[in-house]
């Protein structure tokens, strides 16, 4: 994983994928840009990463 890597996020409460880009990288988590919007993911499982927004819930697999 790497600084403005592609990943697709997925809202997992309406089942729709997006392109999103990595902007920031944490030891426990990552920053993702999503169409202007940042949502901070947390580290819940090698290769998982979770996060809410706007009371969704998204998530990216690396």
């Amino acid at each position: 994983m790497h600084l403005d890597q592609k990943v697709i996020v997925t809202c997992t409460d309406n089942d729709t994928r997006s392109n999103g880009k990595i902007i920031r990288i944490f030891p426990n988590g990552i920053d993702i840009e999503v169409s202007d919007t940042i949502i901070k993911l947390k580290k819940t499982k090698p290769n998982l990463y979770v996060g809410n927004m706007a009371g969704l819930e998204f998530i990216v697999k690396t």
